[in-house]
């Protein structure tokens, strides 16, 4: 099988696939951790990786004898000033298997990772949604190097309303394997293009080209999306995103000249060469609608990048900063969400963080589905009566209920203690309150914590709580924060508790 990293693709034929890893600066397969050579090896030819569109080329090699240590992530991308690279564009799905039998069927594609979520992403990755979720990542290559789509499911949530920003993704032809009508999916013509479009089974629509520029080892061309008014989209991204203006051609341009441009539309990027955004300005009073299906597109950056990203879209005063920058759980990452001047959403992660997130497929289970797991979050998901215990107790899995239930008693020691979620709005307003009466107070946040859905099963029993947060002064338990901290503080109730058991609040 193929070794090589940016494809590990089933029929991939490789040869000499550490020599591959070593010049091209691919990283081998965790398997192959050393090479020892004792010999000169020279390649009178290139040596290619092919899988269905993917051909890595390496030129004529000549190395001394050596041992070879696998070769670690370049750290430079870390502190690379103005580093950027497109990630990939979210799609709210209705049905997880009907979307992978769509693009694994139809454009060969292949899962890179998938994570499962007991609730809501702090950053709304998954949308306006508390309950569980998963993230499917998938596409071409790898997902350190190539671009993807993230298929964001909500569990207990079929179909999304569509709007009109969105108009299609362009994958190159090349991508296609299999007849889409042959596998039940509408395919039209594009009356401008005369291309090809295939809709998929939530309404997405993927167009196939020929001719897009740029690295044509890279299936994803671009992201097409509709804007209100051309030159203002352009200003916000060239100007203060720091994209660049392309003719189409893979040509950079004037950012601002939006004279002789076809049907009052535009490319920009990113980064040269790589998956770059379409914007196509609307008919005249024509209103642009986001609807509920509304994607995102995320890009890599540099460390620190995403607070002076959010600093500049302060400063330009358009669009906003809709979350952070901030830490993400459960990897880390540092990312900043923001709003271009149209209301779409780029969220930019930096390289490290992000490369935690990919790490995921390397773990056991990381690419697979467990389907039968699924089927039992759906069906807790959908329960008529405490929905949000019933899923805890799914995702918990097996677990020492004498063990969770001792080390929640140990934590209960604390004379102040916020059982909490690092994505939940109510314990972040129940922290701020605390933090205003200069409470000293600790926090165990269950989503970060290796058991935090068992602890959360077991509190439910300590309690008869489900949600979060869940505060205990002095070890007993008060409440959340409207029926607990927030009434206890409308009362005066909340300085008197706090005085007695010992953590100092400042007097009212």
């Amino acid at each position: 099988p193929c070794m090589c990293n940016s494809c590990r693709h089933p029929r991939g034929i490789l040869l000499l696939s550490i020599l591959c890893s070593v010049v091209a600066n691919i990283r081998p397969c965790s398997t192959l951790l050393s090479l020892h050579l004792s010999f000169y090896i020279a390649l009178s030819s290139a040596v290619h990786c092919y899988v269905g569109g993917c051909a890595h080329t390496l030129p004529t090699l000549r190395f001394a004898a050596s041992t070879m240590a696998a070769p670690t992530e370049k750290p430079e991308k870390f502190t690379q000033t103005g580093y950027r690279r497109p990630l990939h564009w979210v799609l709210k799905i209705g049905s997880l298997d009907k979307s992978l039998h769509f693009f694994e069927k139809v454009f060969g594609m292949k899962v890179h990772r998938h994570e499962e979520f007991a609730s809501g992403c702090e950053a709304t990755c998954n949308g306006p949604y508390g309950g569980a979720w998963s993230k499917t990542m998938i596409g071409y290559g790898t997902e350190d190097c190539r671009f993807a789509l993230e298929l964001t499911y909500n569990y207990g949530i079929s179909e999304y309303k569509r709007g009109n920003d969105m108009r299609y993704i362009a994958l190159r032809s090349s991508a296609l394997i299999a007849d889409p009508v042959a596998l039940g999916y509408a395919v039209s013509t594009d009356a401008e293009t005369s291309n090809q479009i295939v809709t998929g089974p939530d309404g997405y629509k993927i167009m196939l080209v020929d001719t897009h520029p740029g690295d044509v080892s890279e299936a994803f061309a671009y992201v097409s999306i509709h804007v209100a008014r051309l030159e203002k989209a352009l200003w916000f991204h060239t100007e203060v995103l720091g994209a660049t203006r392309e003719d189409g051609r893979g040509l950079q341009k004037d950012p601002q000249d939006v004279t002789n441009e076809p049907n009052g539309r535009a490319f920009i990027a990113l980064h040269p060469s790589t998956t770059c955004i379409e914007l196509v300005e609307l008919p005249a009073n024509t209103c642009l609608d986001h609807a509920e299906a509304s994607g995102r597109f995320a890009t890599e950056t540099e460390d620190g990048a995403p607070s002076y990203i959010a600093s500049a879209v302060i400063q330009s005063a358009a669009g906003a900063v809709v979350h952070g920058p901030l830490k993400l759980q459960p990897h880390n990452e540092e990312v900043v969400i923001v709003h271009d001047v149209d209301g779409y959403e780029y969220c930019f992660v930096d390289a490290r963080g992000f490369t935690t997130c990919v790490n995921v497929a390397n773990k056991a289970g990381g690419t697979s589905v467990d389907w039968p797991f699924r089927n039992a979050l759906l069906q807790a998901s959908l329960s008529p009566q405490n929905a949000k215990l019933h899923v805890a107790k799914v995702l918990a899995r097996q677990y020492d209920a004498g063990a969770v239930d001792a080390s929640i008693q140990g934590a209960l020691t604390a004379p102040l203690l916020v059982f909490s979620q690092s994505s939940c709005k109510y314990c972040a307003q129940t922290k701020q309150v605390l933090s205003s009466l200069a409470a000293s107070y600790e926090v165990i946040e269950l989503d970060t914590i290796p058991d935090g859905n068992a602890w959360r099963v077991q509190l439910h029993a300590l309690t008869s709580c489900s949600s979060v947060p869940q505060v205990f002064i002095g070890g007993k338990f008060v409440g959340g924060f409207s029926d607990g901290v927030e009434r206890l503080h409308k009362t005066g109730e909340l300085a008197a508790l706090l005085s007695a058991a010992g953590v100092q609040p400042v007097a009212l």
